[in-house]
């Protein structure tokens, strides 16, 4: 726990935002005013600006609250409550657009942080930072810019790549660029990072060599590149440095998701957090309700499954083989007097029962995803499942059956035999279930076409869903700031 509160004490203190002479209307003004001069005078400047990335990531328009609230009650899972209710619906007022508008600001905020920084160090010099640890971060920036932009793409389709410093408005006025342009950058930029950031492990919240290869692997995932996906997932498998949590009882899956956990085995990158004002994990007052001991900081309980959907029968199964659903739901006696016809399904796969600043961190990317990448992405390249295909899913399958996860298990492995079109469909129930509340199920659902299909019959409460929200909108105040852009530059629909 010490270990834990000194880690995030130490990012907390070099939450350092430097600013530029002029910035986006749409980037929230800093807490604390720093002069690129002052900041990157120094080695600890230097390193300082570059942890100051990470933060809008943690923050409400992001990971905090609207991007990974929008990516679950979008999809099939998930509905909102209260002022989040419409957008689950696809019912866009002007305030469900508005939250989308907060989620494009974090994004461009992470963006031009990790611009200021590359710039600076690559026209400087700083004392204390030699050629080495320059590159590293300039990778660690560049790291971040990528999974910032690797959000925009997905979400919004063509957006302004900003790859320098907003210092005046002749930077601000910049079009839209082809989605093939944005994310032959965020590959740039994650094979640079790739190259410079340590070979290590060391999962103290930073950025490494394997953040941006596991990254790697879920572009080309994305882009259906399936060899180079399987092939950068391979990589990470061989290295030897991450490894299965190992599930016996249900409650061993919070050596992964626990609030007092510093790291696990199978943890490649993570947002963390910890029992400290300003470091809390945020969300998880809106996931809880009043009464239940899951969080005792709020409770909101504002996201809730669709019973409608997949879940509907996998609830069915709490208290049987697969571990998870008595993890991760509320069941029980002591938790349905939490639940009712109007919420019917709560989760607790986060939670902290005893403290008001939950301490859980938020996993990004995870080595159980990247198992399940190498069996989607092998699968696809090569026409149909191999045994290492089948192997690589099934091991997430035992485990989540809380059985040895190298012996072949005729209840927890997939059914021999299966064509490429079944095996993915197979993946994708898997990983909706491995990754709910962890924000992938919508990502998965557009880079596979299937959005309109699942969505539309997972009940009567997604049935508003229509072509354009495959695309969010532009931000009002964007294309009113950029001189690039006008109206007509508006995604379809909106």
């Amino acid at each position: 726990m010490i270990q834990k509160y000194i880690s995030k004490i130490f990012l907390a203190s070099a939450f350092l935002m430097v600013v530029s002479a002029c910035e986006d209307a749409l980037v929230e003004e800093p807490r604390i005013f720093l002069s690129q001069e002052t900041v990157f005078s120094s080695r600890a400047g230097a390193v300082a600006a570059t942890m100051g990335i990470y933060e809008p990531f943690r923050e409400n328009d992001l990971y905090g609250w609207w991007l990974l609230g929008n990516l679950e009650f979008w999809s099939d899972t998930m509905f909102g409550r209260g002022s989040q209710a419409n957008a689950s619906r696809y019912q866009l007022a002007s305030r469900g657009i508005g939250r989308i508008g907060l989620i494009w600001r974090g994004a461009y905020n992470v963006i031009n942080r990790a611009n200021i920084v590359i710039q600076q160090l690559e026209t400087k010099e700083i004392e204390g930072v030699d050629a080495n640890l320059s590159s590293e971060l300039i990778g660690e920036a560049r790291f971040l810019r990528g999974l910032a932009y690797f959000h925009l793409v997905r979400l919004f389709g063509d957006c302004p790549l900003r790859t320098e410093p907003e210092t005046d408005q002749t930077q601000l006025a910049i079009s839209r660029s082809p989605a093939s342009d944005v994310y032959a950058q965020i590959i740039q930029d994650l094979e640079f990072a790739e190259n410079n950031l340590p070979n290590v492990n060391y999962n103290d919240g930073r950025a490494t060599r394997w953040s941006a290869s596991g990254l790697l692997a879920i572009v080309y995932l994305t882009r259906s590149e399936w060899a180079a996906s399987a092939a950068k997932a391979k990589e990470i498998m061989d290295s030897g440095l991450f490894s299965l949590v190992e599930v016996t009882v249900p409650e061993d899956f919070q050596q992964i998701f626990g609030p007092t956990v510093i790291t696990h085995s199978e943890e490649i990158f993570s947002l963390k957090h910890a029992r400290i004002a300003g470091l809390e994990f945020e969300p998880l007052w809106l996931m809880h309700r009043a009464g239940s001991g899951y969080s005792l900081g709020g409770n909101a309980f504002a996201w809730f499954g669709n019973p409608d959907s997949w879940l509907g029968e996998w609830i069915k199964e709490i208290g049987g083989p697969d571990l998870r659903t008595t993890d991760w739901m509320y069941n029980g006696p002591q938790d349905e007097q939490f639940l009712s016809a109007e919420i019917p399904m709560l989760f607790k796969k986060f939670r902290d029962t005893e403290s008001e600043l939950p301490g859980n961190d938020f996993p990004v990317v995870r080595y159980t995803e990247i198992l399940m990448i190498f069996a989607e992405a092998t699968s696809q390249a090569n026409g149909g499942p191999t045994p290492e295909a089948y192997e690589a899913v099934n091991m997430v399958r035992r485990r989540a059956y809380g059985r040895d996860i190298n012996v072949p298990d005729p209840e927890a492995d997939l059914p021999a035999d299966l064509s490429a079109d079944q095996f993915q469909d197979e993946i994708l129930l898997e990983r909706a279930k491995e990754f709910i509340m962890e924000g992938k199920r919508w990502y998965d659902l557009l880079r596979t076409g299937k959005t309109l299909e699942v969505i539309r019959a997972s009940g009567p409460g997604k049935a508003a869903i229509e072509e354009k929200h495959l695309k969010w909108p532009i931000p009002s105040e964007e294309i009113d700031n950029n001189s690039a852009m006008t109206q007509s530059d508006q995604n379809p629909g909106w």
